[in-house]
């Protein structure tokens, strides 16, 4: 049982393509896949992808999303043409005599004609898991999104509701550039809500693949975890990159906490599972198995936990042929050396 989380980080993301790529060359095929913002577009085309193979349909989104190429001597724009709009995901706004109302900068409208070129949403819904659709397994899905009417987290989860591309927008909405979205609430019949980017609220959603994986029957749980932003830089020089530090001091920290805490959780249900070997040659110590701490750990089970990091800082902004192909490559490259790395005995 595999499991695949990740991150937002706007153009960042082809390096979470780079990532896929390599595991699915590798034959890791992702059981669970849970995202936010742009790392919700990578989860829902892998999940969802029309094509037989989701490289295919990754790699015709990507060139989507990649923005056009200026020639010299403008070339030095490219980076910056995002801010201009990005044909496969958003577009400036333009009524500017409403603009002392305004509560986002862009239209996402594109984003949902992206998503249904390359997502088949009949296939992330909850029959689809047990009957895949056309004989393929679609992986679980997960997307998460911060509910502005309750400030909390809120899960789309395709083995117990039917994920529909607002879903995918909403977990893309980040403000102020984008605008909210409404989206069905998980809770049926409870309508829909309005939701922003829930990367604001967790960009690095482990504790619902982690649930998942828990309630595999499967004697081997593994879960991939790609972090796209590093804990280690080099100084900010400038406004923009003080910024840039500033968001990824808040996401990778928290990223740190959470891998951190899952991995003490996997470390004590081992210990439990050798105190396990000790009672059945130690009887008198079967008065443990009483004890509620015990009990607790003993209805978890541990899970392999496989980090893929971003050693890069910025460019998240950056949607250029040249920045997207290098993101590509970099997670490609981080991925294959993260699973050598992987000691033999955790290695399928």
């Amino acid at each position: 049982m595999t499991g695949l989380v990740l991150q937002g980080g706007g153009a960042l993301g082809a390096f979470e393509l780079g990532v896929i790529e390599c595991l699915l060359d590798l034959g890791v095929r992702p059981d669970v896949v849970s995202g936010v913002s742009i790392g919700a577009l990578n989860a829902a085309v892998l999940a969802g992808s029309k094509h037989a193979d989701p490289q295919v349909e990754l790699r015709a989104l990507w060139a989507q999303l990649t923005t056009p190429t200026l020639p010299p001597p403008f070339d030095r724009l490219n980076e910056d043409a995002a801010l201009f709009g990005n044909p496969g995901m958003y577009t400036p706004r333009l009524d500017y005599q409403n603009v002392w109302w305004w509560t986002h900068l862009y239209d996402t409208a594109p984003l949902l004609a992206t998503l249904a070129q390359h997502v088949d949403f009949g296939r992330l819904r909850p029959a689809n898991a047990s009957q895949p659709a056309a004989g393929r397994r679609s992986p679980r899905l997960i997307l998460t999104a911060t509910n502005l009417s309750s400030g909390l987290l809120d899960s789309f989860d395709s083995g117990q509701m039917e994920i529909r591309p607002a879903h995918v927008v909403a977990s893309c909405s980040l403000p102020p550039a984008f605008p909210m979205t409404y989206a069905p609430v998980p809770a049926p019949g409870e309508g829909e809500a309005p939701y922003w980017d829930g990367g604001l609220f967790d960009n690095t959603p482990l504790s619902k693949v982690i649930h998942a994986l828990q309630e595999s029957e499967d004697s081997e749980r593994r879960m991939y975890v790609v972090n796209l932003f590093p804990s280690k830089v080099p100084l900010p020089k400038n406004i923009p990159e003080v910024i840039t530090r500033m968001l990824t001091l808040a996401f990778s920290n928290r990223t740190e906490k959470d891998l951190q805490r899952a991995s003490r959780t996997t470390k004590i249900i081992r210990l439990v599972e050798e105190l396990d070997r000790l009672m059945a040659r130690h009887p008198e110590l079967e008065i443990l198995k009483q004890h509620p701490g015990y009990q607790a750990v003993k209805q978890r089970k541990p899970i392999d936990i496989i980090e893929i990091t971003n050693e890069t800082v910025g460019g998240g902004h950056d949607f250029s042929a040249t920045a997207i192909e290098e993101h590509r490559r970099r997670g490609y490259a981080a991925a294959r050396a993260s699973i050598v790395a992987v000691p033999p005995h955790l290695k399928t």
